[in-house]
């Protein structure tokens, strides 16, 4: 008998701590989306989905988190599977129909809003929408000026909006007080030096005084007034500071090609040593297949993160090489290709749906193949 009701006690207690390390990941995920911290918020929101799959709200965060980090293939995945688990979901079908619309598949986009007005008739962001397109004098212009931020209506529950200003509230007047002692001290500069020695070297870097900013080149790709060169000097730092990688290389690249003169370059060539490949799920952003054909030279370096299909692979030892059919739906619907070069182990074959981080380092002319390097893959379903 008292066996019997450790047992059942000894359950109740394990499936009640998973409940709350279920809805932990959630509340993280929507605390970092309330923060537009969108990068972390998928990250928690995903492991809340492994926990739990029916969960028709932590689709609709992942997928408008998504949106805000430009991943619009993840957004589609989402807003697909949370309709799956509950097909008359009003913002679900709403961040839908968005895709449809960016995609340019406007009889698409439009059937979707026909059924959430069958659900809602009073939905007014929608409404007004159909409304728009209607006067649009063509329907290119109409999604260029379609705003998400207008049209989408989700709201974060009332306790995750609410509870950071109440412990805002109880804590600012202290934390003032610390920054203010902490930085008008030479406390912050022996911080730095012992814990961010790196901070401290690239705070060390400063353009050449008294030499010229600019140089006469008429075949510069870039040109810039000397004001723009010394703007972009701290304005990559910056980049580099917070994690911006992709945006501090394509500034950097693009001072490189241009008319700033030799000793300037040199300073600038410098900050590259401090540029750090950047976590898959922490990328500032991923550029699209047409602007690095666009700007081939500026964006050389980069780091990507697309899906698409495989095609043409090879393997000798542990290296794949494959093209990979960028953001693949048909034959006729591909943003374009990129060859890939792959080290390690895995279980690939042709027509696989993969996606793919690593490091553009420029593009084939003669075929018009992006090269990427590749640094990690994921399988993402057939």
């Amino acid at each position: 008998m008292v066996h019997s009701l450790l047992s059942s006690y000894s359950d109740r207690l394990l499936k009640n701590t998973l409940l709350k390390k279920k809805g932990i990941q959630k509340k993280l995920g929507l605390k970092f989306y309330r923060k537009k911290l969108y990068v972390q918020a998928v990250s928690h929101l995903e492991k809340a989905l492994t926990k739990d799959k029916n969960d028709p709200d932590i689709y609709l965060f992942l997928g408008y988190a998504s949106l805000f980090t430009d991943d619009f293939e993840g957004a589609r995945r989402y807003f697909r599977a949370g309709l799956l688990v509950r097909e008359n979901h009003i913002e679900l079908l709403k961040g839908l129909a968005y895709i449809y619309l960016k995609d340019e598949r406007i009889e698409d986009a439009v059937s979707l809003w026909g059924e959430v007005l069958e659900i809602n008739p009073r939905e007014r962001s929608v409404k007004n929408a159909i409304a728009r397109l209607r006067s649009a004098e063509d329907t290119s212009s109409f999604v260029q000026s379609f705003d998400l931020k207008d049209y989408r209506s989700a709201r974060l529950p009332f306790f995750i909006k609410l509870k950071p200003y109440l412990l805002g509230l109880s804590i600012t007047a202290g934390i003032i007080l610390i920054l203010t002692i902490f930085y008008v001290t030479p406390l912050y500069d022996r911080a730095l030096e012992r814990f961010y020695p790196e901070i401290v070297a690239l705070r060390a870097v400063k353009l050449p005084e008294g030499q010229p900013v600019t140089a006469m080149k008429e075949e510069a790709l870039y040109s810039f007034t000397a004001k723009e060169i010394e703007d972009s000097f701290v304005r990559i730092k910056k980049y580099i500071y917070r994690g911006r990688t992709n945006t501090a290389i394509v500034a950097l690249n693009r001072i490189m090609l241009s008319n700033a003169s030799p000793p300037v370059k040199e300073q600038f060539d410098i900050l590259y040593t401090f540029i750090n490949p950047p976590d898959p799920l922490s990328i500032d952003f991923s550029p699209r297949f047409f602007e690095i054909m666009k700007e081939q030279a500026a964006y050389r370096g980069v780091y990507i993160l697309w899906t698409g299909k495989i095609a043409n692979l090879k393997k000798k030892n542990d290296v794949f090489e494959f093209d990979l059919l960028v953001h693949y739906e048909d034959e006729d619907t591909i943003e374009g290709i990129a060859h890939v070069t792959l080290k390690g182990t895995y279980y690939l074959e042709n027509r696989r749906n993969v996606e793919v981080f690593g490091n553009c380092t420029g593009v084939d002319n003669t075929s018009g193949k992006v090269l990427v390097n590749g640094i990690l893959l994921k399988n993402v379903g057939h």
